[in-house]
């Protein structure tokens, strides 16, 4: 044992003498600095830091008045109120002159607020022949008429105590996409420094096509940018100016939120929920609305069997009218809205609208919530 002892103890004397000359020759060569400055460690990883999920869900309901008397939208609002946060009140248009038309639904604002709702005034370019491009144009394209509509858009938000501003502005010129750009950069500049809100509405697309008759003119990065919220209209995938199809199936829908998001920060994008479907009416070439609430009633007096499209997650049936016309419709169960609302979580947006109140009843809502839930 002593023996062993010995021969570790000259075996430790001889590796510490070691160290100490490799450690002399070490700090006495020249290059020795130079390596340990040349030599560094790889950067460290950065991963993206995502955008924080909002904490509560915008739910933003469509409120229109018609003609006068018309209550449907106010008769949601008092029933199902609770299910939403935010209605857009479709009551206003832009005019060549600069002003704007319309008149405020004051019975819905004031129940909007008894619901602690947030309700916004939605400016259209609308006419009696629908969405104008040349309105649209005419209001766009001059600078000083541009900036009275902004600055009587704005006395109207404040007149009325609504929270903001949507702008739907549908169907313009693609050339005049840099103007609507600007129009929606000097709408927020008005706004936001008056503590108001600007949602835009934008057609859903799944990719830029500037040149596009229908959404060239929005340029999504910039609008983006601009707006507190985006409503992308995720409805009228297919329509009775075309073929029978899903009117929102989830394949697109998806689609265009892929796109959007690479775009538009996800928190401040809502996607559009429609409370219809379209009844084609294919021996004629013809189609026409009908309301979510409409459905059972169809279904029931046509004799007609629901199907389910597992690709389109959308439901559809045939039928043949009593004068012997082909039928078929695509429309929207609580199966689909769900499972697009569930879109709201998988892509961290910031919520849903809904085209629009009064088409609807308290299922339409439950299955939104339930999306939203998931």
């Amino acid at each position: 044992m002593k023996k062993k002892s010995v021969f570790w103890r000259g075996i430790s004397l001889f590796a510490i003498a070691t160290l100490v000359l490799a450690l002399v020759f070490t700090l006495n060569d020249p290059g020795a600095e130079a390596k340990r400055k040349t030599t560094t460690p790889p950067p460290p990883v950065t991963e993206p830091v995502p955008t924080p999920a909002p904490a509560v869900k915008t739910v933003l309901g469509y409120y229109t008045v018609y003609y006068t008397g018309d209550k449907n939208s106010y008769n949601s609002l008092s029933s199902y109120g609770s299910y939403l946060n935010g209605v857009s009140m479709m009551t206003f248009h832009a005019t060549a002159t600069g002003d704007i038309s319309g008149t405020a639904a004051t019975d819905g604002i004031q129940l909007a607020a008894s619901k602690n709702v947030g309700a916004y005034a939605a400016l259209t370019n609308e006419t009696a022949n629908g969405f104008d491009k040349d309105l649209a144009h005419t209001v766009l394209a001059d600078p000083a008429l541009r900036q009275k509509t902004v600055s009587n858009a704005l006395n109207l938000v404040k007149a009325n105590g609504f929270a903001g501003l949507n702008v739907d502005f549908e169907n313009m010129l693609p050339t005049d996409r840099p103007l609507y750009t600007s129009f929606v950069n000097e709408l927020s500049t008005a706004l936001k420094s008056n503590g108001k809100q600007l949602i835009v509405s934008m057609a859903a697309k799944t990719s830029d096509a500037p040149t596009s008759n229908w959404f060239g003119a929005f340029d999504y990065a910039a609008i983006g940018q601009a707006a507190d919220l985006v409503q992308i209209m995720t409805y009228d995938e297919n329509g009775p100016w075309g073929a029978p199809g899903s009117v929102a199936g989830y394949p697109w829908v998806e689609s265009v939120v892929k796109y959007a998001v690479s775009q538009i920060a996800s928190t401040k994008i809502l996607i559009g929920l429609p409370a219809y479907g379209y009844d084609w009416n294919t021996t004629a070439g013809t189609g026409k609305a009908v309301t979510w609430k409409g459905i059972p009633s169809l279904i029931s007096t046509t004799g007609a069997v629901p199907k389910w499209d597992a690709v389109k997650l959308s439901p559809y049936f045939t039928y043949t009218a009593e004068d012997g016309s082909a039928h078929t419709v695509w429309y929207e169960n609580s199966q689909s809205i769900t499972a697009k609302t569930k879109l709201t979580g998988l892509y961290n947006l910031g919520g849903v609208s809904v085209w629009r109140m009064g088409l609807e009843d308290e299922s339409f809502w439950q299955a939104v919530q339930s999306g939203l839930a998931q």
